[in-house]
């Protein structure tokens, strides 16, 4: 008989799965799979090899009596998972591997282990990118994220009494201990929860610091687990919109019913960002599509009223953060101190809650970062807000997560465990790197990759040399720098003049200007259709100075938008971007290198492609 008609060897037939023991943290317990799941899938014909972990929240003795096979060696495994990332050079060439990456924001501290995957030609799977249909933002289908509101919210109250104690009082929210101290978290953890909110109820809480308001910002997943958490507080919890938060602020200090409730308001989207264009409306795709046509409004119209700020939602670097140091700063330097604590649950550090410096850990899940001198410390009696940012909460609820996330991932195993099965939709595009390539729907990421590094070789540079400048300035100078900025300007930007007139109000107030980009798209018209008819728009980037610091700058950026608002043809957002030259002015301000006058302005009417 031909080679073709030969059986296929029975090594190559055989479908099996391979489960690491965890080595992210010593508080890392959860598994991707229960034995209760290991026994289903070997008595579907799948052979599951677990590596040995005492640490796990199921024994080694449970995953052997379901039918695994208890073995350091994986390399049998067609298929290997864990949950979060693996020890780096412990990658096996050629192999197939699930766990919790973190790499698709080219994150710095897993780029070592991008490498190894790229380098050993492993097929990298990231359960963050299995989502229905494959869609890019279509739901999330294998995730702990409940979990992790869950568990973060537990600990955040928790933190709010600690604070609260370091202000100089007893509330019950004290009585709430740390998440992993609980046996479970549907019967035992809400049952705390539950005699807290009694108490509440009872002995109501300080009215200095009433009316309690958390906000729960973001709408997904961690969101849920956090208002289940929230919600089994009992009847105390009272929901409210964002528009009832500065009826409630009035009350602050007082005494009355508020003293016994806790108020929750859960915010979106168009809680945290306005419109740039003056008199447009909020539109959620525009957002997410072009997220600089819009300014950070949160700090203004939220953020004054909260004690409890609990961020769930999804940020990156495009968008306005939703709380940035100078904002926080400038809200205690106005003399309102209601925000007592931040339990940031998707512990995105230096991300949208700026004063985020640092992850905390299961251990020591708390620091104190205090605005005015712009530092943090462990001590919780000093002055500041506290912050909360563990990286792996749902490994606080280890069995009940670990539960949920294995029958969320039970429908992809077959084609994971089989040799050569094709993978389905939301398996491929999940896939991050293959055959030594990252797949074409992730290669942004070696291009965002060298970005950050530059970036940070460039940030290097500037702090030194931002640092001996700090130390040689003027009085002067450094009114000047608090004077500087840079705006971005986009609209019919040459059609409808406003560049010129937006330059000629930088010129009267005394203003020196520097364009540092400008990209013109060029409409061609028949002279019939109507300015604001032209798609095409144009950008630009002007670095600016007033002398006399940043008061007269502000009236500069306010005179901007009310010209924007008055030549409505030209569709034109006026958006600061203040980190965008790193502190450092040097096209603007006289004496620095390659400062001194005005550039000059494009031609009036220009039409340059």
């Amino acid at each position: 008989p031909s080679d073709c008609n030969l059986p296929v060897p029975l090594q190559t037939m055989r479908r099996s799965l391979g489960v690491l023991a965890e080595a992210y943290s010593k508080w890392e317990r959860r598994a991707p799979l229960t034995p209760s799941h290991v026994s289903r899938l070997v008595n579907s014909g799948v052979e599951v090899l677990v590596q040995p972990s005492s640490k796990r929240v199921f024994t080694d003795r449970e995953f052997a009596a379901a039918g695994a096979t208890i073995t350091r060696d994986l390399s049998g495994a067609n298929t290997i998972m864990g949950v979060k990332q693996p020890l780096n050079s412990s990658l096996l060439p050629g192999k197939n591997y699930l766990f919790f990456s973190h790499v698709i924001k080219a994150q710095p501290e897993n780029m070592p282990l991008l490498d190894e995957v790229l380098e050993k030609k492993v097929r990298l799977i990231d359960y963050e990118c299995i989502r229905e249909g494959g869609g890019g933002t279509t739901p999330r289908l294998v995730a702990f994220g409940e979990f992790a509101g869950m568990s973060g919210m537990v600990n955040g109250l928790r933190g709010l009494g600690l604070r609260l104690l370091s202000l100089g009082h007893s509330t019950p929210f004290l009585s709430i201990g740390p998440t992993h101290a609980y046996t479970d978290y549907s019967t035992d953890a809400r049952r705390a929860l539950r005699a807290a909110g009694e108490q509440v109820a009872r002995a109501g809480l300080p009215a200095e610091y009433s009316p309690l308001v958390v906000c729960v910002a973001g709408t997904g997943n961690v969101s849920r687990g956090a208002l289940d958490a929230l919600d089994s507080l009992g009847e105390v919890v009272e929901r409210v919109a964002p528009s009832e938060l500065a009826r409630l602020s009035a009350l602050a200090g007082t005494a009355g019913e508020h003293q016994h409730k806790v108020y929750v308001c859960v915010t979106g989207a168009q809680d945290f960002v306005r419109p740039a264009r003056p008199g447009a409306a909020f539109d959620r795709a525009e957002y997410y599509a072009n997220p600089e046509e819009y300014v950070p409004c949160f700090h203004e119209t939220i953020a004054p009223h909260v004690s409890l700020l609990v961020p769930t939602m999804y940020w990156d670097r495009r968008f306005p953060r939703l709380l940035s140091t100078d904002q926080l700063q400038s809200l205690r330097a106005s003399g309102n101190k209601r925000l007592l604590a931040v339990a940031d649950l998707t512990c995105d550090v230096d991300g949208a809650v700026e004063p985020l410096v640092r992850s905390t850990t299961i251990d020591e899940p708390f620091f104190v970062y205090d605005p005015a001198t712009r530092t943090e410390q462990a001590d919780l009696d000093g002055p500041g807000v506290l912050m909360l940012g563990v990286d792996i909460l749902p490994a606080e609820l280890p069995r009940e997560a670990s539960a949920h996330f294995a029958q969320a991932l039970l429908p992809f195993l077959d084609a994971l465990a089989t040799p050569g099965a094709p993978l389905s939709a939301e398996l491929s595009a999940a896939t991050i790197a293959e055959a030594g390539a990252l797949a074409p729907a992730y290669g942004y990421i070696g291009a965002l990759r060298e970005a950050r590094e530059r970036d940070e070789e460039s940030q290097r540079a500037l702090s030194g040399r931002d640092a001996a400048l700090r130390h040689h300035l003027s009085e002067a100078e450094a009114r000047a720098v608090a004077g500087s900025t840079v705006l971005r300007l986009n609209g019919h930007l040459f059609d409808s003049g406003l560049i010129n007139a937006a330059l000629d109000v930088v010129e009267a107030a005394g203003g020196r200007f520097d364009l540092l980009e400008v990209t013109v798209r060029p409409n061609e018209s028949t002279g019939r259709e109507p300015a604001s008819s032209l798609r095409q728009k144009s950008s630009a980037l002007m670095q600016l100075t007033l002398d006399a610091g940043r008061a007269p700058l502000d009236a500069v950026l306010s005179q901007l938008q009310a010209l924007a608002a008055r030549m409505p043809l030209a569709e034109a957002s006026v958006v600061e971007l203040p980190e965008h030259c790193g502190g450092v002015y040097d096209r603007t301000i006289p004496g620095s290198a390659g400062g001194g006058a005005a550039a000059p302005r494009p031609p009036r009417h220009s039409t340059r492609p």
